[in-house]
């Protein structure tokens, strides 16, 4: 006959299938677990991630509150400032796969500062179990040379401690536990990694299904394109890495401002940032989104400005550069081949706020708009007047606008 750890599994296999977050399940493995009879008081799971800024993520479930907290912790913290001295780090090391202490015992408590924590909370009984997800990969040497995995500790308030067929059963329940957390950290990763390279709405469409070549649609944006200036000169005269640490603090200042005013960078060409600004009636109107536009170029010229002072003071190149503005209809959507696709926006438009931006040079202006883009901008510029563009037979009239 099945017991309720039996049951635990059977249910946490389901999650691992569905789509609820891991938070969910740790609250609900944590309902189930006391409503069964195992005087859980704390959950707490540590687990490392593959990404390009987070190093662990913690949860920690309270029966105080019933709810689940999280604690993102960076991988600079990880790398250079981690408390090695708690369980965790004990069980990350890949030695152990268990630590088990009495923490009514003061011997076991002065195992680590965290024991003398949980004991001071009334706690009598912790025990952890670690365990390893996949390949390995050497994020922390520090720590250990594979560290990748998590490890899930469980702790009462019970005068006597957990019950031997407790401490088998929370074993027993641990592989399938780590499934649901495998499985939400690849989901994780998924998402954030198609965010960190397509950026968040093209991320959301390609994880809803748009992956196959061909697939788009026309959509109505606003587009900002930007470009920095003598970059051919800076690689000629800076060593490598400080030519490209100049170019990732051009694109520091232009990417942050975009994203923090709900655009989307779609790409970066070679020196040069592609961005929309989606148009929707409902939730991103038409004049909203062109004002969000002009004023993340602007905000990108007053980073800059920032930046510029610290490179100044260092005996660094400035960082100049040039945005042109522009609305239209884009088609938004996959392009490549079969085995090499690139999610993007082509089209006329695209072309066209290029170009707007190439003038900036010739009118010694740095922001420079169509006046497609300035008739739907409630922000108003000064008239430059019509001019030729290469690739366009008909002159565009411009507008420029101030860098505040």
């Amino acid at each position: 006959m099945a017991d309720l750890f039996d049951t635990i599994n059977t249910w946490l296999l389901q999650q691992a299938l569905g789509d609820d977050d891991i938070q969910h399940t740790l609250e609900g493995l944590a309902t189930r677990l006391v409503e069964g009879g195992v005087p859980v008081a704390r959950i707490s799971t540590g687990r490392s991630i593959l990404h390009p800024t987070i190093g662990l993520l913690d949860l920690q479930w309270d029966r105080e509150t019933g709810h689940v907290s999280t604690q993102i912790v960076p991988r600079s913290v990880v790398r250079n400032g981690l408390d090695l001295n708690t369980p965790f780090a004990e069980l990350s090391k890949g030695k152990k796969t268990r630590l088990h202490a009495k923490l009514t015992d003061p011997e076991q408590v002065k195992q680590f500062p965290m024991f003398e924590q949980l004991a001071a909370r009334g706690m009598t009984e912790y025990v952890a179990f670690a365990r390893s997800f996949g390949r390995t990969h050497d994020l922390y040497a520090h720590i250990s040379d594979t560290f990748r995995g998590a490890s899930t500790s469980f702790t009462t308030k019970r005068f006597s401690g957990f019950s031997q067929s407790d401490l088998e059963g929370l074993e027993r329940i641990l592989p399938a536990y780590c499934v649901c957390l495998r499985t939400d950290i690849e989901r994780f990763v998924a998402g954030e990694i198609l965010e960190t390279y397509l950026g968040s709405i093209s991320g959301k469409q390609v994880l809803n299904g748009q992956v196959e070549r061909g697939d788009g649609q026309q959509i109505e944006c606003a587009i900002l394109y930007s470009d920095l200036r003598g970059s051919v000169d800076l690689s000629q005269s800076l060593d490598t890495l400080a030519y490209l640490d100049t170019v990732n603090a051009y694109f520091e200042c232009v990417a942050t401002a975009i994203d923090e005013h709900g655009g989307e960078v779609l790409k970066f060409i070679g020196d040069g940032v592609l961005a929309i600004f989606p148009f929707d009636d409902e939730k991103r109107p038409r004049a909203n989104m062109c004002a969000a536009a002009l004023n993340s170029a602007q905000e990108a010229f007053a980073r800059a400005d920032h930046t510029n002072q610290t490179r100044s003071n260092d005996g660094l190149p400035l960082i100049q550069f040039g945005v042109g503005l522009h609305m239209g209809t884009v088609i938004y959507g996959n392009v490549g081949t079969a085995r090499r696709l690139d999610f993007t926006a082509t089209g006329p438009a695209v072309g066209l706020a290029s170009r707007c931006e190439g003038m900036t040079r010739t009118l010694d202006t740095p922001l420079l708009a169509t006046d497609a883009f300035a008739d739907l901008c409630p922000i108003k510029g000064t008239d430059e007047g019509p001019h030729t563009l290469r690739g366009f037979s008909d002159p565009v009239d411009l507008v420029s606008y101030p860098l505040r």
